[in-house]
């Protein structure tokens, strides 16, 4: 069962004044904390060890509410200047955090804007506004409807009679607490930080701001931000668990739609050359160019190259099944002797070249292949600095150019049908930002 804790400064019009509720009392009446904790100076101390006026009083209130108050009592006799606010900052801060830890997932945490100082007053604004705890600020208005004369002398204090003569304790009494609405500044800049992350193709990184801010989005936007991050790393299962339900984007992917899957890692691909990891997309161009010259080879070219596979699954080479035939001469090329074993791109290129009636395909397939083979041993295998300068130096061509190859190739194959199919990722975007304004 959730529980409500309360921290209060206590000022000189707690716990009654003028015949009504200080703040403290009046969030304890209207808001029935389950425990209460109360900061108070070396002046207010010395008042409370004289006649326990504010703990008793808080008795007095749970007995005609029938609801018990567990009150804890934070002493600080040297708080002598009270008119310190960078000292109350970090002193409440501190208190604040251990409330926390102490504080189950589902209680809640009131504080009191309205009793103490005014620094005081100015350090739990602050708090409040910067959002680094999550408690609900309270204010409390005046009976009067203008400020207290907080510096009168309270020494002598019958703590039995002002509760008897306490109008608040009549039936038709006013309600003064109201919840502040700080602009929660932490909120924001987090907020910011995350949409920077989506526009820079970081998921990652955004969902892990987000996590700090979670209870402040809505389910929609929290669950988009879990199904970019899940899907920008092909962690299908996880990204189809999350994925909003009709959302008019994006699909759930499984291992078996082998083109869905393939359209999803060249935008991967996509992506590492927005972001300017071009060492990356080097590096991750094999294992797609191998299932792209394989859907070449079937669609184009009426062969199913994996018959000549020992195990599909691992691509090998099967040297009886290849012994004597055209294939083998074909996938030799001009060399002198074979090498069986992995599948590679140059291979299955040779076949393509040879057997492609489609002579601008078997082109970009080429170009593909030669890409792949200058660089990819180079970025994999050395500490190199890849750039887009570095890259058309050593083959003609810039990373959008390679790019485009790609997605040429994929459109011939039918991994994907349309064009603005490419954008999926801005799409999803849009929609991760709009749902973050929501």
């Amino acid at each position: 069962m959730s529980r409500t804790y309360l921290f209060s400064p206590i000022g000189n019009t707690d716990p009654v004044k003028y015949f009504y509720d200080g703040s403290m009392l009046h969030i304890c009446r209207y808001y029935k904390p389950d425990v209460v904790y109360l900061y108070l100076s070396k002046e207010m101390m010395e008042y409370h060890r004289t006649d326990n006026r504010y703990v008793r009083s808080i008795e007095l209130l749970g007995e005609k509410l029938n609801h018990t108050f567990e009150v804890h009592i934070i002493e600080n006799d040297q708080m002598v200047n009270v008119q310190q606010y960078d000292v109350f900052y970090k002193e409440f801060r501190s208190i604040i955090s251990d409330i926390e830890r102490e504080k189950g997932e589902d209680d809640r945490l009131l504080v009191n804007m309205a009793s103490g100082t005014p620094a005081m007053k100015s350090a739990l604004l602050i708090m409040a506004t910067l959002a680094e705890y999550r408690f609900l600020p309270i204010q409390v208005s005046t009976p009067q409807k203008k400020s207290n004369i907080e510096h009168e002398e309270r020494q002598e204090y019958d703590v039995e009679t002002n509760w008897e003569l306490n109008q608040d304790n009549t039936e038709d009494a006013e309600n003064r607490c109201q919840e502040v609405k700080c602009m929660n500044l932490m909120r924001l800049l987090k907020l910011d930080i995350i949409k920077k992350h989506i526009l820079s193709y970081n998921y990652k990184a955004a969902l892990e701001v987000a996590k700090d801010i979670k209870q402040d989005l809505s389910i929609f936007a929290y669950k988009w931000l879990e199904t970019a991050e899940a899907r920008s790393v092909l962690n299908w299962k996880k990204m189809n668990s999350v994925l909003p339900e009709a959302n008019g984007i994006l699909k759930a992917v499984h291992e078996e739609d082998k083109k869905k899957v393939l359209f999803e890692y060249t935008l991967i691909l996509d992506l590492k050359v927005k972001r300017g990891e071009y060492a990356d997309f080097l590096r991750a161009i094999t294992p797609l160019s191998v299932d792209l010259l394989e859907m070449v080879l079937a669609e184009f070219c009426d062969i199913d190259i994996t018959k000549y596979y020992k195990r599909k699954a691992f691509r090998e080479w099967d040297e009886q099944k290849m012994s004597g035939t055209e294939i083998l001469r074909l996938a030799q090329g001009n060399y002198s002797y074979f090498r069986y074993g992995p599948v590679y791109s140059g291979a299955l290129n040779n076949i393509i070249q040879a057997k492609c009636e489609d002579k601008l395909l078997a082109q970009r397939v080429n170009e593909l292949v030669e890409v792949e083979h200058k660089l990819r041993n180079i970025a994999a295998h050395n500490i190199v600095s890849v750039t887009q300068e570095w890259v058309k130096e050593r083959t003609g061509k810039t990373v959008d150019e390679t790019i485009w190859i790609i997605k040429y190739i994929c459109e011939c194959v039918k991994i994907n049908t349309r064009k603005e199919n490419w954008a999926s990722y801005d799409l999803m975007n849009e929609q991760i930002l709009k749902a973050l304004e929501e």
